[in-house]
Protein backbone atom coordinates (compact mmCIF):
# COMPACT_ATOMS: atom_id res chain seq x y z
CA UNK A 1 0.00 0.00 0.00
CA UNK A 2 1.30 3.43 -0.99
CA UNK A 3 0.27 6.79 0.47
CA UNK A 4 -1.05 9.43 -1.90
CA UNK A 5 -2.20 13.02 -1.69
CA UNK A 6 -4.44 14.17 -4.54
CA UNK A 7 -4.71 17.96 -4.89
CA UNK A 8 -7.71 19.17 -6.89
CA UNK A 9 -8.90 22.69 -6.06
CA UNK A 10 -11.97 22.61 -8.27
CA UNK A 11 -14.85 20.74 -6.56
CA UNK A 12 -17.53 19.35 -8.84
CA UNK A 13 -20.94 17.75 -8.60
CA UNK A 14 -21.85 15.64 -11.64
CA UNK A 15 -25.15 14.54 -13.14
CA UNK A 16 -24.99 11.67 -15.65
CA UNK A 17 -28.06 11.08 -17.86
CA UNK A 18 -28.62 8.33 -20.44
CA UNK A 19 -30.78 8.54 -23.56
CA UNK A 20 -31.27 6.67 -26.81
CA UNK A 21 -30.98 10.07 -28.46
CA UNK A 22 -31.57 13.73 -27.57
CA UNK A 23 -34.17 15.75 -29.46
CA UNK A 24 -33.09 19.39 -29.48
CA UNK A 25 -35.79 21.91 -28.57
CA UNK A 26 -37.94 19.24 -26.87
CA UNK A 27 -38.38 17.91 -23.35
CA UNK A 28 -36.14 14.84 -22.99
CA UNK A 29 -37.03 12.52 -20.09
CA UNK A 30 -35.04 9.56 -18.84
CA UNK A 31 -35.08 7.03 -16.02
CA UNK A 32 -31.36 6.42 -16.50
CA UNK A 33 -29.43 8.90 -14.38
CA UNK A 34 -27.22 9.24 -11.35
CA UNK A 35 -25.56 12.11 -9.51
CA UNK A 36 -22.50 12.33 -7.27
CA UNK A 37 -19.48 14.39 -6.33
CA UNK A 38 -17.01 13.91 -9.13
CA UNK A 39 -14.33 15.76 -11.08
CA UNK A 40 -10.75 14.75 -11.73
CA UNK A 41 -9.68 14.76 -8.09
CA UNK A 42 -12.49 12.50 -6.90
CA UNK A 43 -12.02 10.19 -9.90
CA UNK A 44 -8.29 9.76 -9.23
CA UNK A 45 -8.71 9.36 -5.46
CA UNK A 46 -11.47 6.78 -5.88
CA UNK A 47 -9.45 4.77 -8.41
CA UNK A 48 -6.31 4.82 -6.23
CA UNK A 49 -8.37 3.64 -3.26
CA UNK A 50 -9.79 0.74 -5.28
CA UNK A 51 -6.20 -0.31 -5.99
CA UNK A 52 -5.62 -0.65 -2.24
CA UNK A 53 -3.84 2.60 -1.46
CA UNK A 54 -4.09 5.10 1.39
CA UNK A 55 -5.43 8.25 -0.30
CA UNK A 56 -6.24 11.78 0.84
CA UNK A 57 -7.97 14.31 -1.41
CA UNK A 58 -7.35 17.99 -0.65
CA UNK A 59 -9.95 20.45 -1.95
CA UNK A 60 -12.18 23.34 -0.89
CA UNK A 61 -15.96 23.36 -0.71
CA UNK A 62 -19.00 25.31 0.38
CA UNK A 63 -19.68 24.37 4.04
CA UNK A 64 -23.26 23.32 3.23
CA UNK A 65 -21.98 20.41 1.12
CA UNK A 66 -18.97 19.19 3.12
CA UNK A 67 -20.74 16.57 5.25
CA UNK A 68 -22.38 15.08 2.15
CA UNK A 69 -19.04 15.05 0.35
CA UNK A 70 -17.18 13.41 3.21
CA UNK A 71 -19.85 10.69 3.40
CA UNK A 72 -19.26 9.86 -0.25
CA UNK A 73 -15.48 9.91 0.25
CA UNK A 74 -15.84 7.46 3.14
CA UNK A 75 -17.94 5.17 0.96
CA UNK A 76 -15.37 5.42 -1.84
CA UNK A 77 -12.52 4.56 0.52
CA UNK A 78 -10.47 7.76 0.61
CA UNK A 79 -10.00 10.58 3.13
CA UNK A 80 -11.34 14.05 2.35
CA UNK A 81 -9.36 17.01 3.66
CA UNK A 82 -11.68 19.93 2.95
CA UNK A 83 -11.15 23.66 3.44
CA UNK A 84 -14.34 25.67 3.86
CA UNK A 85 -15.00 28.30 1.18
CA UNK A 86 -18.35 30.07 0.62
CA UNK A 87 -18.22 29.84 -3.19
CA UNK A 88 -21.01 27.75 -4.77
CA UNK A 89 -20.33 24.21 -5.97
CA UNK A 90 -20.40 23.83 -9.74
CA UNK A 91 -22.47 21.14 -11.45
CA UNK A 92 -21.41 19.43 -14.68
CA UNK A 93 -23.72 17.28 -16.82
CA UNK A 94 -22.75 14.21 -18.85
CA UNK A 95 -25.21 13.07 -21.53
CA UNK A 96 -24.81 9.53 -22.88
CA UNK A 97 -26.60 8.64 -26.11
CA UNK A 98 -26.70 5.03 -27.33
CA UNK A 99 -28.58 5.48 -30.62
CA UNK A 100 -31.50 3.33 -31.69
CA UNK A 101 -29.32 0.29 -32.45
CA UNK A 102 -27.67 0.37 -29.01
CA UNK A 103 -24.20 0.06 -30.57
CA UNK A 104 -21.66 2.61 -29.41
CA UNK A 105 -22.14 5.50 -27.01
CA UNK A 106 -21.76 9.21 -27.64
CA UNK A 107 -20.57 11.16 -24.59
CA UNK A 108 -21.43 14.86 -24.39
CA UNK A 109 -20.09 16.99 -21.54
CA UNK A 110 -21.84 20.19 -20.41
CA UNK A 111 -19.24 21.84 -18.20
CA UNK A 112 -19.92 24.73 -15.86
CA UNK A 113 -16.76 26.74 -15.31
CA UNK A 114 -15.64 26.82 -11.72
CA UNK A 115 -16.67 29.87 -9.68
CA UNK A 116 -13.92 31.86 -8.00
CA UNK A 117 -13.12 31.15 -4.37
CA UNK A 118 -14.60 33.75 -2.04
CA UNK A 119 -12.91 33.13 1.31
CA UNK A 120 -10.20 35.59 2.33
CA UNK A 121 -8.13 32.86 4.01
CA UNK A 122 -8.97 29.90 1.75
CA UNK A 123 -5.57 29.70 0.04
CA UNK A 124 -3.68 30.05 3.33
CA UNK A 125 -5.80 27.28 4.86
CA UNK A 126 -5.20 25.03 1.84
CA UNK A 127 -1.45 25.51 2.25
CA UNK A 128 -1.65 24.79 5.99
CA UNK A 129 -3.52 21.53 5.35
CA UNK A 130 -1.12 20.69 2.54
CA UNK A 131 2.04 21.11 4.62
CA UNK A 132 0.62 18.85 7.32
CA UNK A 133 -0.42 16.08 4.92
CA UNK A 134 2.95 16.18 3.10
CA UNK A 135 4.61 14.76 6.19
CA UNK A 136 2.94 11.38 5.70
CA UNK A 137 2.65 10.76 1.93
CA UNK A 138 4.91 9.31 -0.74
CA UNK A 139 3.30 10.71 -3.88
CA UNK A 140 1.43 13.94 -4.65
CA UNK A 141 -0.85 14.18 -7.68
CA UNK A 142 -2.11 17.55 -8.90
CA UNK A 143 -5.08 17.15 -11.22
CA UNK A 144 -7.49 19.53 -12.89
CA UNK A 145 -7.69 23.28 -13.23
CA UNK A 146 -7.64 25.19 -9.94
CA UNK A 147 -10.57 27.51 -9.32
CA UNK A 148 -10.10 31.24 -10.05
CA UNK A 149 -8.99 33.30 -7.08
CA UNK A 150 -5.97 31.22 -6.14
CA UNK A 151 -2.48 32.60 -6.80
CA UNK A 152 -1.20 31.82 -10.28
CA UNK A 153 1.94 30.23 -8.84
CA UNK A 154 0.11 28.10 -6.26
CA UNK A 155 0.51 24.71 -7.97
CA UNK A 156 4.19 25.21 -8.89
CA UNK A 157 4.84 26.44 -5.33
CA UNK A 158 3.09 23.37 -3.91
CA UNK A 159 5.02 21.08 -6.26
CA UNK A 160 8.27 22.60 -4.99
CA UNK A 161 7.21 21.99 -1.38
CA UNK A 162 6.42 18.37 -2.24
CA UNK A 163 9.82 17.81 -3.83
CA UNK A 164 11.53 19.42 -0.83
CA UNK A 165 9.62 16.94 1.36
CA UNK A 166 10.93 14.03 -0.72
CA UNK A 167 7.64 13.20 -2.44
CA UNK A 168 7.15 11.88 -5.96
CA UNK A 169 5.13 14.46 -7.95
CA UNK A 170 2.73 13.90 -10.86
CA UNK A 171 1.00 16.89 -12.47
CA UNK A 172 -2.08 16.39 -14.67
CA UNK A 173 -2.57 20.12 -15.28
CA UNK A 174 -2.46 22.62 -18.14
CA UNK A 175 -1.73 26.22 -19.10
CA UNK A 176 0.07 28.30 -16.44
CA UNK A 177 0.00 25.52 -13.86
CA UNK A 178 1.92 23.32 -16.32
CA UNK A 179 4.36 25.89 -17.66
CA UNK A 180 5.03 27.25 -14.18
CA UNK A 181 5.91 23.77 -12.96
CA UNK A 182 8.20 23.13 -15.92
CA UNK A 183 10.00 26.42 -15.23
CA UNK A 184 11.02 25.36 -11.72
CA UNK A 185 14.64 24.58 -10.93
CA UNK A 186 15.48 21.03 -12.11
CA UNK A 187 15.47 19.54 -8.61
CA UNK A 188 11.95 20.88 -7.95
CA UNK A 189 10.24 19.98 -11.23
CA UNK A 190 7.53 17.32 -11.26
CA UNK A 191 8.66 13.75 -11.82
CA UNK A 192 6.00 13.42 -14.51
CA UNK A 193 3.62 15.80 -16.25
CA UNK A 194 0.52 14.22 -17.79
CA UNK A 195 -1.65 16.53 -19.88
CA UNK A 196 -3.68 15.07 -22.72
CA UNK A 197 -2.88 16.21 -26.26
CA UNK A 198 -5.69 18.78 -26.34
CA UNK A 199 -4.47 20.30 -23.07
CA UNK A 200 -0.92 20.41 -24.40
CA UNK A 201 -2.12 22.39 -27.42
CA UNK A 202 -4.19 24.70 -25.17
CA UNK A 203 -1.05 25.35 -23.14
CA UNK A 204 1.47 26.00 -25.90
CA UNK A 205 -0.76 26.92 -28.86
CA UNK A 206 -1.18 25.17 -32.19
CA UNK A 207 1.75 26.59 -34.13
CA UNK A 208 4.16 23.77 -33.40
CA UNK A 209 4.79 20.08 -33.90
CA UNK A 210 3.37 18.62 -30.66
CA UNK A 211 5.62 15.56 -30.76
CA UNK A 212 8.72 17.71 -31.16
CA UNK A 213 7.55 19.80 -28.22
CA UNK A 214 7.04 16.69 -26.07
CA UNK A 215 10.52 15.44 -26.90
CA UNK A 216 11.98 18.72 -25.61
CA UNK A 217 10.11 18.90 -22.31
CA UNK A 218 12.55 19.20 -19.39
CA UNK A 219 11.02 16.35 -17.37
CA UNK A 220 9.36 13.02 -18.02
CA UNK A 221 5.94 13.34 -19.64
CA UNK A 222 2.97 11.18 -20.58
CA UNK A 223 0.64 12.66 -23.20
CA UNK A 224 -2.65 10.79 -23.47
CA UNK A 225 -4.75 10.98 -26.62
CA UNK A 226 -7.98 9.10 -26.04
CA UNK A 227 -8.57 6.15 -28.35
CA UNK A 228 -5.18 6.81 -29.97
CA UNK A 229 -3.26 5.78 -26.86
CA UNK A 230 -0.43 7.78 -25.32
CA UNK A 231 3.06 9.12 -25.96
CA UNK A 232 5.79 8.64 -23.38
CA UNK A 233 8.74 10.98 -23.05
CA UNK A 234 11.61 10.00 -20.78
CA UNK A 235 14.39 12.55 -20.65
CA UNK A 236 17.37 11.29 -22.64
CA UNK A 237 15.39 8.55 -24.43
CA UNK A 238 13.53 8.31 -27.70
CA UNK A 239 9.81 9.14 -27.63
CA UNK A 240 7.65 6.01 -27.41
CA UNK A 241 3.96 5.28 -28.00
CA UNK A 242 1.39 2.80 -26.66
CA UNK A 243 -1.81 2.05 -28.56
CA UNK A 244 -5.13 2.16 -26.76
CA UNK A 245 -7.07 -1.08 -26.29
CA UNK A 246 -10.12 -1.54 -28.50
CA UNK A 247 -13.19 -1.92 -26.30
CA UNK A 248 -16.92 -1.28 -26.47
CA UNK A 249 -17.28 1.95 -24.55
CA UNK A 250 -20.14 2.70 -22.15
CA UNK A 251 -18.88 6.07 -20.88
CA UNK A 252 -15.53 7.72 -21.58
CA UNK A 253 -15.77 10.21 -18.69
CA UNK A 254 -12.98 9.61 -16.19
CA UNK A 255 -10.91 7.30 -18.37
CA UNK A 256 -7.93 9.65 -18.24
CA UNK A 257 -8.24 9.82 -14.47
CA UNK A 258 -8.29 6.02 -14.23
CA UNK A 259 -5.10 6.06 -16.34
CA UNK A 260 -3.46 8.55 -13.96
CA UNK A 261 -4.35 6.50 -10.89
CA UNK A 262 -3.16 3.17 -12.30
CA UNK A 263 0.05 4.72 -13.63
CA UNK A 264 0.80 6.31 -10.25
CA UNK A 265 -0.01 3.10 -8.38
CA UNK A 266 2.29 1.11 -10.65
CA UNK A 267 5.13 3.62 -10.33
CA UNK A 268 4.93 3.58 -6.54
CA UNK A 269 5.14 -0.22 -6.66
CA UNK A 270 8.44 0.04 -8.50
CA UNK A 271 7.45 -0.26 -12.17
CA UNK A 272 9.25 1.71 -14.84
CA UNK A 273 7.31 4.40 -16.70
CA UNK A 274 6.57 2.27 -19.76
CA UNK A 275 5.09 -0.55 -17.66
CA UNK A 276 3.15 1.98 -15.58
CA UNK A 277 1.63 3.45 -18.74
CA UNK A 278 0.55 -0.01 -19.88
CA UNK A 279 -1.24 -0.30 -16.53
CA UNK A 280 -2.82 3.07 -17.21
CA UNK A 281 -4.02 1.99 -20.66
CA UNK A 282 -5.68 -1.10 -19.19
CA UNK A 283 -7.34 0.91 -16.43
CA UNK A 284 -8.69 3.47 -18.89
CA UNK A 285 -10.13 0.69 -21.05
CA UNK A 286 -11.81 -0.97 -18.05
CA UNK A 287 -13.27 2.38 -16.97
CA UNK A 288 -14.72 2.95 -20.43
CA UNK A 289 -16.57 -0.37 -20.24
CA UNK A 290 -18.20 0.27 -16.84
CA UNK A 291 -21.98 0.37 -16.83
CA UNK A 292 -22.77 4.01 -15.94
CA UNK A 293 -26.13 3.43 -14.19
Amino acid sequence: MSTFLVVSLNPTYQLIMGYERISEGDVNRTEKWRSEFSGKGVNVARALSKLGNDVTLLTHMNPSRITEFQSQADADGFKASVVEDPSPLRTCVTILQTGSNGIGVTTTELVQESPAIEGSVTEASVLDYYRQILKSVECVIFTGTRSPGYSKTLYPDMAKLAKQAGCYVIMDVKKGDLTGSLDLEPEFRPDIVKPNLAELIQTFGGGFDPLELVENLPCNAVITNGVKGCFIHEVGRELSHIDALRVRSQNTTGCGDAFTAAMADSLMKGSNLLAACHAGIRAGALKAQEEPF
